[in-house]
């Protein structure tokens, strides 16, 4: 979300390896813990919010549903549990606040060309 090119492509590829590590972990259970939310399902719990959107708002698809079909269907179980579900922040919000944040970075590392 915060870079363009080939370090985009780069930082892409990277999350999917890393999202392929997760996927072979969750496989056959319902949450890490396996009976309820733990632990890890808290820490990977951005995953399931904050990862939608940085897709959004950085143009771009790490989360398909038939290359991870563990992990998204983790994400549902983990959205609509009771814990969780009304306690997240509007997404509408949080893609606006990370498209601010988006500009304000892209315009500190990659400064639009002046014209002559």
């Amino acid at each position: 979300m915060w870079s363009k090119g080939e370090e985009k492509a780069k930082a892409v590829e990277e999350s999917i390896e890393a999202l392929e590590k997760i996927e072979g972990e969750l496989k056959e259970k319902k949450y890490f813990e396996a009976e309820g939310i733990g632990y890890l399902d808290l820490a990977f719990g951005w995953i399931a919010y904050w990862l939608p959107v940085w897709e959004k708002v950085g143009s771009m698809q790490l989360m398909k549903e038939e290359k991870f079909p563990a992990i998204t269907s983790w994400i549902s179980k983990f959205l609509s549990h009771p814990v969780i579900k009304d306690k997240l922040p509007p997404r509408d919000e949080m893609v606006v606040y990370f498209e601010e944040r988006r500009e304000v970075i892209y315009n500190r590392y990659y400064p639009k060309q002046k014209e002559n």
